[in-house]
């Protein structure tokens, strides 16, 4: 049997001793250049930035900036749609998802046509009665009640047929939308969302509402007297809470424009003087009970600021806003963040962290049921997961699929009926 090359080794061992401590180096000269300890300096590293110019840039934010909105296609049909509407006072109605991205999506662009003097109203469809997305009896009910222009936020970008429909009720609808599309898309006025084919918008990675925020910005540019910059920038500062709640909650990648909208989202969550959200905070935190006072209905003080983190929003704020789609109605976080009276913004939000409670209590009532039956069944070695029973709750299946999902590392289908529907 032959020797090993011993020599070799330890000439091969020694190059990578030179290696590690060459990084080493590296790593601390960067880090006294930054002024940071080695290990968040080696977490800049780790995303890219080498050199003390290119990691300057990244932790101030100076190459990073907003896109010209109009670049999105469709935008300019959009927002000259939208004037009209404005000029002519016609029927508007914001048509949302029941999500946190559909709620502050809803809640940004309702409060910005307020602004504007718009007759703007809101519908978020039913979970339960209206399932999801565009209906057609819902547009018949919009149209009774007087509507001529429908705006759909992160949501209707697969709704061809009844966008066809509205618009033989002679209704427009303007479609703005986040998710991945199909290759035809609605018949719409305008469909504006980055992901489709034909947009050249640069950063495709926005939630919902961040695709509101580009529409309202180029609104605010194009009418609003303003060049891009200060639009932008006037609008961050009135909605950027908001947009951060939603992106952060949809699980949108924190870099390019969101991570500008969430880096000023936080701190103006953390020193809100947005009612609701203030409310919402100390509701789930248990702080400042509703005052009683005439003046104390009207505004509110803080008694200890709560730190606002990504983390605080997606385990604390948006399961609370979430709840009221799964298992009441998301129409009253959407009342909660139009608020201005923190008496009723309170009592908004102890009904948002109940609705939670109870959204816990039936996850996990379902999540002992599901794993009871997979394991009595066999199920876990099944390639995929189905199960159903008659009195599972159908705002809440969807997160114990997810659980039983990572749990067996297998698809997981669940399904509950209701007499003899699915």
């Amino acid at each position: 049997m032959g020797k090993i090359n011993a020599p070799g080794i330890k000439r091969s061992w020694a190059l990578k001793c030179v290696d590690f401590a060459s990084e080493r180096d590296g790593i601390s000269s960067l880090a006294a250049d930054i002024g940071h300890s080695e290990i968040f300096t080696q977490i800049v590293i780790n995303r890219g930035f080498e050199t003390e110019a290119s990691a300057r840039d990244f932790l101030e934010k100076r190459t990073e900036s907003f896109y010209d909105p109009f670049i999105m296609a469709d935008m300019r049909k959009a927002v000259e749609r939208i004037a009209r509407a404005v000029k002519e006072k016609e029927k508007i109605i914001i048509y949302g998802d029941y999500d946190v991205d559909g709620v502050t999506s809803v809640s940004v662009l309702k409060l910005y046509l307020d602004s504007v003097g718009a007759d703007a109203s809101f519908f978020i469809p039913s979970r339960f009665s209206d399932g999801y997305g565009l209906a057609k009896g819902t547009i018949d009910n919009l149209i009774n009640d007087g509507v001529r222009l429908i705006i759909t936020v992160d949501t209707g970008i697969t709704a061809c047929d009844e966008v066809e429909y509205a618009s033989s009720r002679g209704v427009d609808v303007i479609v703005t939308d986040h998710h991945e599309c199909r290759e035809i898309l609605p018949d719409a006025v305008a469909v504006v969302n980055p992901h489709r084919s034909d947009c050249k918008y640069p950063f495709k990675e926005l939630a919902g509402v961040g695709v509101v925020f580009k529409l309202i910005c180029a609104y605010e540019e194009r009418y609003g007297g303003a060049d891009r910059i200060t639009a932008t920038y006037k609008l961050i500062k009135q909605y950027a809470d908001l947009v951060a709640i939603g992106t952060i909650a949809d699980v949108m990648p924190i870099k390019e424009e969101n991570r500008i909208i969430v880096k000023y989202g936080l701190n103006m969550i953390e020193n809100t003087s947005r009612v609701g959200l203030a409310a919402l905070i100390d509701a789930a935190s248990q702080k400042n009970e509703p005052r009683k006072s005439e003046r104390a209905e009207r505004t509110f003080r803080r008694k200890k600021k709560t730190k606002v983190t990504s983390s605080f929003i997606g385990f604390t704020l948006a399961p609370r806003i979430n709840a009221a789609g799964r298992v009441r109605s998301a129409s009253i976080a959407v009342e909660l963040f139009l608020s201005d009276n923190y008496a009723h913004a309170y009592k908004i939000a102890e009904t948002l962290c109940q609705a939670n409670k109870e959204r816990q209590a039936e996850e996990n009532k379902i999540m002992q049921d599901a794993y009871k039956m997979i394991e009595e069944r066999g199920l876990d070695g099944d390639p995929v997961i189905v199960l159903d029973a008659d009195d599972w709750h159908h705002g809440v299946i969807g997160i114990v699929s997810s659980r039983i999902t990572e749990k067996y590392c297998r698809p997981s289908i669940l399904v509950s009926f209701e007499g003899n529907e699915p």
